[in-house]
């Protein structure tokens, strides 16, 4: 069992990764991203390990840069002897991980070495990958090179979307850190296979290409759902998709709504895609029953033109 532990976080992801340590562990310090603007108001706003820490009286830390050695002095006055990390939002640098005796420790969202980097959820559902999993391995110099402690897949279903493969990946990280916290001794193994790399998500990645495949069309829509969302335009303006449903076998022009009920069926390039929800600009997200009774869209619309 570890003790004079640190937790690097920022994100929901990495909550339920904190909780699980916590049941395993005393943590002497909580270490976030300073509150950042966030919101339709544009207000201040904690992040979601910084919250849940407030929440629950932890020793909570909100750092603007972890590599300062003002904070690494406290890390060594604290006599933290293991750091954990999950989806933090700042680089590490070696000063930093050569000031904690056992290393800091990152649960990482893909098998490593696959989807090396800050976006490898989106990219496996980019990808379309039917299996992906967590990664719990030594940080090192390099890109999330470092040696292997424990690694578990999961199976991704064809209807997961951004937000739920990250809940599951999330419950399985819980999972896989009690694991880690009881086996001290555990023995740490090289990555194995070649790597692949998810750079962070570009704005121009978020359009939707209409004459691409369908199977394509659908893996961008449920990447970017529920943030920031796959951009299209609709008569002049952009809009975004949600809620990808599945593939059908109609046909149609790129781009052209061939029916609505409660759903939306889009032509693509060879077959279309069923799609739930809309979002026009400043309003909220609707499904395309209520888009079509607001008089904002009919069949035979077309997207992207």
């Amino acid at each position: 069992m570890y003790d004079h532990v640190a937790f690097f976080g920022s994100s929901e992801f990495a909550v339920p990764v904190l909780k699980s340590i916590l049941d395993s562990t005393d943590v002497k310090v909580i270490v976030t991203q300073i509150p950042r603007m966030a919101g339709r108001n544009r207000r201040l706003t904690p992040t979601p390990v910084s919250a849940f820490a407030h929440k629950n009286g932890l020793n909570v830390m909100e750092v603007e840069n972890v590599n300062d050695e003002g904070f690494i002095k406290t890390l060594k006055d604290l006599n933290i002897q293991l750091a954990i990390v999950v989806a933090f939002g700042q680089i590490l640098k070696p000063i930093l991980l050569d000031s904690v005796p056992k290393g800091f420790f990152n649960v990482h969202a893909s098998l490593l070495p696959a989807y090396r980097g800050a976006a490898p959820i989106q990219r496996a559902l980019l990808d379309g990958v039917e299996e992906t999993g967590i990664t719990i391995f030594k940080i090192d110099k390099g890109l999330d090179t470092g040696k292997v402690a424990l690694m578990e897949n999961l199976k991704v279903d064809p209807l997961d979307t951004f937000d739920t493969l990250s809940e599951k990946l999330s419950m399985l990280g819980s999972s896989l850190i009690k694991k880690f916290m009881e086996s001290p001794e555990i023995l740490l193994k090289d990555q194995n296979g070649a790597p692949s790399y998810a750079k962070k998500i570009s704005s121009e990645e978020t359009i939707i290409k209409w004459n691409y495949p369908a199977a394509k069309i659908g893996n961008l829509i449920r990447a970017f759902d529920s943030r920031p969302g796959s951009r299209t335009t609709l008569n002049g303006e952009m809009v975004k998709l949600f809620g990808f449903k599945g593939i059908s076998q109609m046909r149609g022009r790129p781009g052209e709504i061939l029916k609505i009920n409660s759903e939306a069926i889009v032509g693509c390039e060879d077959f279309s895609i069923v799609i739930s929800k809309i979002q026009f600009p400043s309003k909220r997200v609707m499904s395309f029953g209520e888009a079509q009774n607001g008089h904002k869209i009919i069949s035979g619309s077309l997207f992207g033109a």
